[in-house]
Formats: C-alpha cells, structure tokens, sequence
C-alpha cells in the first residue's frame, strides 16, 4: 500500500518515523510499498516552530518532547549529540525543536531509501481529494497535481489565531504572533495584544527584546497570565486524581458545570488549594498574581498546575463523555481557566514577564468585550465601559483548530466525507483516529492525528499524546479493523509481537481484530467493542443502584489453573457468595453472538462482601487480554467497594496443567501463545486496578503449602477476619464437590462448548497440590524465562510475602529459591 501523510509538523514526522521502522524491520510484513509527505509550508517547523526569536521558548522541558514513542530520551540524546545544553529546567527556542524534527524526518526518508522504499516529499498544499472507483484516494495539490495512494493520514495541525474581531483587513493587525515584527520601534507607540495564555507571553517578551520604547498591554478576559512551572516537579498525593477519575469513571454522561464544580471541590478536599475555572476571577491584579506564581514556583510546594498535569487522562476521560453541547459549554466557560492553570510558562518567562510589568512596559487589562478598527488604530473595548487606543493588535490568542477556510477540507465537506466539530476540527474515531463521513460511518483508508482530531479529543496538540495516537493511527493502517485473516497466526513471532504490546499496555491492543476460531469465538471483534458488550449486559442489573446498593466485591484474577476455584468455594464454606466468573461468562456469550445474561448480585444490605474469580484464557485472545474490572467500574460499580486479588502460581506448573487440561481442545502453538499472554496481561490488569484507586493483594497458591496460617493471614489484610474460622479450610466435607450444586461456587450459565467435565476436582479441605513439570520440553520451560514470566512470578511471591505478613523461615518454608523480585 502506498501510504500518504498531508501535514510536515511534529505528528506527520512522527507517523512516518514510525513506518519507516516498522518497513525496515520487516514487522509492516511488507504491507508498505511507498509514502507520499506533503507539506504546505514547506517543512520550515510551521506555526509553532517557524519562528527564528530565541525568545519564543518551548513550554514543555526537553525530557517530555520526543517523538520517539516509550523513548523520552531521544530528544535529549539529540541535544547532548549537538552540545546544547538540556539539564533540569532549561526550555530550549522553539527553533531548536525545528531542526530536532527535521533531523528526524530526513532520517526516515534515509531510512526508507535504503531499504529500497520510495518516499516522494513535496512542498504543496493538497486542495482536493477523490476516491477511485477501487477505492484509492486521489490527492489534487495546488499546482494541480494528483497523486494517487492507498491510505491517507491527516495531520495538518492548527491554524493561527482566529479573526474573533474582524480585524483581518486592517494592515496593523498581525495574525501570527510569531511573526518579526518589523513596525517602527519609538515611544508613543501602543502596541495591544490579545490574549493573556502561553502565546501572549511568547509576543510579549519576544517584541520587548526588539522593541524597547513601544508599551504593550494585553487585553482578555481574565486579565491573567498563565501559572508558572515549578523549579522541581514537586511530590503529591494520588489523593485528588483517584477521586476525579471516579467521579468521571461512574458517570455515561458528563456535564461541564458539573465536572469544573466537582474538580474545584475535590481539589479543595484533598488538598486545600482553592481552584475556579470559569472567568470569574476576571479582573485580578496580573502583577500580584504573577508574583505570587513564581514564589510557589521557586519554592517547589504543589500548585494547582501540579495537581492538573497529573489528571489529564482524566480531563481526556470526561471530554469524550460530554454531549456537543457540553463540550462547548466547557470550551466557552472553563477552558481559558484550564489552560491558565494547566498551560504553565516557564519560570524564565514568567520572571521576564514581571519586569516587564514592573518597569511599567507592560500592562494586562481584563474583561475584554471588543475590538474595533479605526482608520489605523484600534479601540479595546472593556466591561467596566473603559476604553484603551492602540497602535497595532496582535492576536495571541492561542492556535485555531477550525478548519472552514482550509481548501482541503471544504472540498471534503461538501462531498460529505467529513463533518466538522463544533469543538473544532472533523468528527473521527476516538480510539483509532478513522475519519467520519457526514453520516457518522467511518472510512477505510482516511485516518486523522493531531490538530484535525480537535473537538473528538480535548487535547489535539499535546507532543507526547500525538505521539502515541500517530503509533496508533499505524497500527490501525497495518492491521485494520474488520478486516478478517482466515486463520490465527502463533508463530513466535506474533507472540513476541503481542507480548511487547501486552507489556506496554499499547493501545492497539483494544482495536485489533481478534480473529474467531470457528468454536470458541465466531465473530470477529475488537476488545473494546467486547468490553463495551459485557458492560452493556452488566449495566443492566447495576443501573438501579446507587453506590451504597452494592456489596465489596473481592475479585481474584490470574491466568487459568492457579487453583483459584479451590480458593472460591473456600470463601463460599466461609460464608460468603462466591461466583465462577461472572464478567468472564457473559465475555464467552458474547464471542459467540449470544446476548448473555446480567449478573445477579445481592444487595449489600442481603450480603455486604462477596467474591468472584475471573481467570485468563485458554481458548481464545480475548480471554487472555480482557480486564475483569474495566466493565464493572463502567457498569457502574464503585472503584471504593472492589478489591483485587492477584493470583500466581509457579509457571512450569501452571503451563503443565494447561497442556493437560486443553491440549486436545486448542492447538499446542495457540494454546502456549494464549498462555503467555494471559501471563503478562497481569501488568496491565494490575495497572488498571491501581489507576482506578483499587486495592490490591498478591496470593501464591504455593502459599497454600500452610492452608491455615496463609488463609487466615488473607483473611485478615482483606478486612474479613471476623469470617475466618479453621473449619472453613479443614472441613469441606460434601461442599469440597466442586462442580455439585452442594459447594461453594455459584456457575452461571455459560455456553456448552466451554463445558469440560471433571476441569476441577473435588477435596475435603482447602490444600496445597502439587503437579509433575517432567511432561514439559526443554522448549517449553524455555519461554517461561523468555517471555520474564519467571521474574513475574519472583515478584508475585515477593508481593505476597509483604501482603500477608509472612516472617523469613514461612516465606523460606513456603516458596523455598523462588523468594525476592525480579530485578
């Protein structure tokens, strides 16, 4: 496929990058036959690089700008290479970052023509696009040039400020703010700037540098300018983002008022510092306020830009569940207060900023309500009915993302191959970037990243979000969803694969096409679109209850066949209803087209705790990906009444008794690959948990070696030692009949073919069995070291120990060699 990306900016270089390595590598599978890179200005670093001040500093310190995904080094090693400096909080010219980009983009064209691939760069702005009749796009430039691709990726940024005023036709207005100011430098001269944010500041101290007799005046809405970044990043609690993202994690639906009054109070509650992001506060002393920022700042204690930055997938979370009109309303109201907040300047500006309020060069005026054009000169209009006279206007107010006046997208919307987003950009997936036609249905070939994505995301030009979507957004390209393989790959090579997205928790993982084996899964499915099923049929019995309706649920989770079902009729005898699987059932029902059938659970007036387990694999890939509390949570049950429990198990065992158990079920190589990982998808189940504010407990079944002592040691750090009795451990009797209606599980139905009769055994007391490895090849116990399940395991026992409180000669006893973490 030849692969066309419009747009030379941070995100294009990024998205080429990226399929330059994946071509050299060979892991595009030889999918990519050309490029094709446009760019209409001409690869000079665009708006927000171009410029050549050595004012104009980036916002963002050098460790947190490489576009080298899961690398934040790239970009530092890059400067160190050129001997600039990059130590703690230097903020280097956006010029810098210029040549960093174009360092990068000449080397994957290099990249690409080594290797024989052909990479065709061009300095043109494309105006127009057609789809042949197979479905190539057909890509017209100004010049009137049309190339032909397969795939196109959007990444055309922002645009410069919008005209909000009218002002365009008037020769003392200057609409980029990063342009060389060539107006007489004299006293007498105004200079107006609209707009108090990150590009204000830029003009502001830039413009002082070249013009040291003009006075400048920047005219908003606040009269503020943005926070100030601190020295050091200071230490916080998680206090105030566990609490937000479980307000916005409980909610289908998010309401702007709603969310800005519930973010300024939880800040409040959880750490005292007082927040309002409407505009209200207009009006404040800008030299006060400004001063106030940079003692914080110096002194290192937290601010509210501290506690914002650790909340933006948050932010992100509640962007994507409000309505358009919500959406606007949090644009319109809460914004400008966000990014003041959020958007913090660098201390070095920001103390530039305050000579230059204090040597009376500079002024801020707030409750901006008009501009207006007169002859050459411009009236600021205020609310308080004052009125200031100008010279020249230049718009700083931060970067547009509307894309009306763009040839290529008027030409796209009246096709209807796009719709705009009253937010800003074209409507498109929010996970995968497709593109949306007019009505809503997404195209094959057309993907956006970045600027354009405004409106389906909050934050469309953030470095390191765009980083990670562009990455994405080829994933997507190379292994699109819908289509359809006839048959699952297992080669080493696809686990490899797998296992290094499992361990980076990448976000390919949720869009990939899961293929169906014709048994245990027959539709094609992407996880997401699985989990969004399973919470649906969940929703259904939740959507009465309020949070107090439900009980603690003490959820086990870990690969297949680490006794777990011998540990969930140990809690029913306890005393406690204890479910197979519940979220895992309704999963299988869904792989196989069937509705399912909602979770029954008892009010926590009837039961207060209850427990499930929900284990990974065998079958198929979506049993070993999927997150056991992701639907939960979303179904609506609260982060504050769920408990994880992460079970382990020795991993030679383990895998014995899957080749045991479902070799003559599942193909060897698939059922290797599925166990493995099942293994590794402990990171990301463990991760999700944690960023939700879930407790969690490791659990070894090699623990269970002292059934007793270990259970009531669980028992205890769960907060359920009031149910432990030695009964309940020793003396099952008839409930030890695992799969009679006598034990101490409750099955929910699932479908026949995930039947297999004797899977668990039957005992008389919770104990410790051991299982013979010699069955294992050299081969297999191999990848268990390959793959770090090994390691994971050391660490599991290490977490264990600490959980339960085991003194050295138990955990000796117990787990023998496999004690301490892996490195």
């Amino acid at each position: 496929m030849i692969i066309s990306i419009v747009g030379g900016g941070a995100t294009g270089i990024t998205v080429l990058r990226h399929l330059a390595e994946l071509a050299a590598s060979g892991r595009d599978n030889g999918a990519v036959s050309g490029i094709q890179l446009f760019d209409k200005s001409g690869f000079d670093g665009g708006i927000a690089y171009r410029t050549q001040s050595d004012r104009h500093l980036l916002n963002m310190k050098p460790s947190t700008m490489s576009i080298r995904p899961n690398d934040a080094e790239e970009f530092l090693r890059w400067l160190r290479a050129r001997g600039l400096s990059c130590h703690g909080n230097t903020h280097l010219p956006r010029m810098v970052y210029r040549d960093y980009l174009d360092s990068v983009r000449l080397a994957a064209i290099a990249q690409c023509r080594s290797i024989g691939l052909p990479v065709h760069v061009e300095h043109a702005e494309i105006v127009r696009i057609r789809f042949s009749s197979d479905r190539d796009v057909l890509l017209t430039t100004d010049r009137n040039i049309t190339h032909i691709s397969s795939v196109l990726v959007l990444c055309t940024g922002h645009n410069g400020p919008d005209d909000h005023y009218g002002l365009a036709a008037n020769p003392n207005y200057i609409r980029d703010p990063y342009a060389h100011f060539s107006f007489a430098d004299r006293a007498g001269v105004e200079v107006g700037i609209i707009g108090s944010g990150l590009s204000a500041v830029d003009t502001a101290v830039a413009l002082a540098k070249t013009h040291h007799d003009v006075r400048m005046t920047c005219f908003s809405r606040s009269g503020l300018f943005p926070t100030v970044q601190p020295v050091a990043i200071p230490a916080i609690t998680s206090d105030f983002r566990d609490a937000l993202h479980r307000y916005v994690a409980r909610r289908a639906r998010i309401e702007a008022d709603a969310f800005a009054a519930r973010l300024s109070e939880l800040l409040l509650e959880t750490t005292g510092i007082r927040c309002d992001l409407s505009r209200r506060n207009g009006g404040g002393d800008a030299l006060a306020d400004l001063e106030h920022n940079i003692a914080r700042a110096e002194s290192g204690e937290p601010s509210v830009h501290s506690y914002l930055v650790s909340v933006i997938d948050v932010m992100c979370d509640a962007w994507s569940r409000m309505s358009e009109a919500e959406k606007i309303r949090f644009m319109d109201v809460y914004n400008s207060g966000w990014l003041r907040n959020r958007s913090a300047m660098p201390l070095e500006n920001a103390i530039r900023i305050r000579d230059l309020l204090r040597a009376g060069r500079l002024s801020a005026r707030a409750r901006l309500r008009n501009v207006i054009g007169i002859g050459n000169r411009f009236h600021a209009i205020l609310g308080d009915g004052d009125r200031r006279d100008v010279d020249y206007v230049i718009d700083a107010t931060g970067p547009s993302y509307r894309l009306v006046a763009s040839p290529l997208y008027q030409d796209m919307q009246r096709q209807g191959l796009v719709a705009f987003d009253a937010a800003g950009g074209i409507r498109c997936g929010y996970d995968d970037g497709r593109v949306h036609d007019r009505h809503g249905n997404p195209h094959l070939n057309v993907y956006a990243v970045g600027g354009p994505t405004k409106g389906t995301h909050f934050y469309a030009a953030a470095i390191d979000i765009n980083t990670r979507r562009a990455q994405t957004v080829v994933d997507s390209i190379l292994n699109p969803k819908g289509s359809q393989m006839s048959t699952i790959t297992t080669s080493v090579e696809e686990t490899d694969r797998l296992a290094d997205l499992v361990r980076r928790d990448h976000l390919s993982l949720d869009t990939m096409v899961l293929v169906p084996d014709g048994m245990y899964q027959n539709r094609p499915a992407a996880l997401d679109e699985l989990m969004w099923e399973v919470r649906d049929c969940l929703r259904q019995a939740f959507r009465n209850r309020s949070p107090d309706d439900f009980p603690t649920l003490y959820c086990a989770w870990g690969r297949c066949r680490l006794g777990s079902t011998a540990l969930t009729n140990l809690f029913g005898v306890a005393g406690m209803p204890s479910y197979f699987q519940p979220v895992k059932v309704v999963l299988r029902h869904r792989l196989l087209g069937n509705a399912g059938e909602p979770w029954a659970v008892p009010q926590a007036s009837e039961q207060p705790h209850i427990f499930s387990k929900e284990m990974a694999g065998p079958y198929v890939l979506a049993e070993s990906l999927f997150l056991p509390l992701q639907p939960l949570i979303e179904a609506g049950w609260p982060a504050e009444k769920l408990h994880m429990i992460m079970l382990d198990r020795d991993p030679a065992s383990s895998l014995a008794s899957w080749l045991e158990k479902w070799s003559d079920r599942v193909p060897q190589d698939r059922l290797i690959q599925n166990y493995v990982i099942s293994s590794l998808n402990a990171l990301r189940v463990e991760s999700y948990a944690r960023r939700h504010g879930v407790p969690i407990t490791h659990y070894v079944y090699e623990a269970s070696k002292d059934a007793t002592g270990s259970v009531r040691k669980l028992f205890d750090r769960l907060g359920l030692g009031l149910r432990y009795t030695e009964s309940a451990v020793t003396d099952w009797r008839e409930r030890g009949q695992i799969e009679s209606k006598g034990s101490g599980v409750t099955f929910l139905s699932e479908p026949n073919v995930y039947t297999v009769v004797g899977l668990h055994g039957s005992d008389t007391a919770y104990r410790y069995r051991s299982r013979k490895t010699t069955s294992l090849s050299e081969a297999q116990l191999e990848l268990i070291g390959r793959y770090g399940i090994d390691d994971m395991y050391r660490a599991s026992v290490a977490a264990c120990i600490g959980d339960l409180s085991l003194d050295a000669d138990t955990a000796v006893r117990l787990f023998g060699d496999r004690l301490g973490t892996a490195a």
